[in-house]
């Protein structure tokens, strides 16, 4: 690791400590992008290890550094599991070349959860006629945030997708992709909450992770998405 850049190392463990235990503090070098978080404090925000890949969008932003400036902060991200975070990187320099980001990713779910509890608890006092400002404004917010890809902060595809994969395994207790046959289609719920099946390629790769055929993955999709349905229409 590049020296400059291990000084920044107490500098996230401080800034973990000062935020508290739903802000991410991530350290990235991009000298090394197949592997680039070095350090990372509290871990479980975003649900990544150390020795995960750099992000897409940082990788654009050391490719095109002018639409960076100073630092990037405010923009939406997405965990593992789904929850959108509020994320800000700082680039680090050593002279013009940026050797790596020190990140922040705050877990902002709670604030959503807390913003649909006083929205309801504003309907019951606001006539009717306000409901329609009312969406329009909770739409655009939602918009804002759910539009963002769920980008992972991994990159390459193959990376991204086994990195989900065994994360998920995690999730539902167990330590490797060894998952028994009657887990499967929990495990194939939880990736699809999570837009893995987004990616392109995805089926072929997980299927190879799990070493089982494409169809069976396919047939467990329908079956959870139906379930899905189900469960979304009852009464």
């Amino acid at each position: 690791m590049n020296q400059l850049l291990a000084r920044y190392i107490p500098l996230c463990e401080f800034l973990g400590a000062m935020f508290g235990a739903q802000t991410e503090i991530a350290l990235h070098d991009v000298e090394d992008p197949a592997h680039s978080l070095v350090k990372l404090v509290h871990p479980y925000v975003s649900g990544r290890r150390e020795g995960a890949p750099l992000p897409d969008h940082l990788a654009e932003l050391v490719e095109h550094p002018d639409q960076l400036g100073d630092y990037r902060s405010g923009y939406p991200t997405k965990s593992l599991d789904g929850r959108t975070l509020y994320s800000g990187a700082y680039p680090i320099r050593e002279g013009e070349r940026i050797i790596g980001f020190l990140c922040v990713n705050r877990d902002i779910s709670a604030f959503r959860t807390l913003e649909d509890a006083l929205h309801g608890l504003i309907e019951s006092y606001i006539p009717g006629g306000a409901d329609d400002q009312r969406q329009r404004r909770l739409d655009m917010v939602r918009s804002q945030l759910d539009t963002v890809a769920a980008e992972r902060h991994m990159a390459p595809a193959a990376d991204s997708i086994e990195l989900a994969v065994r994360d998920a395994c995690r999730l539902l207790g167990f330590e490797d992709l060894d998952i028994p046959v009657d887990e499967r289609l929990r495990l194939l719920s939880v990736l699809d909450a999570q837009g893995v099946f987004r990616i392109k390629g995805a089926v072929g790769e997980v299927a190879r992770l799990l070493d089982i055929s494409e169809p069976t993955i396919y047939r467990g999709l329908r079956s959870v998405r139906r379930t899905r349905q189900n469960e979304g229409t009852a009464e």
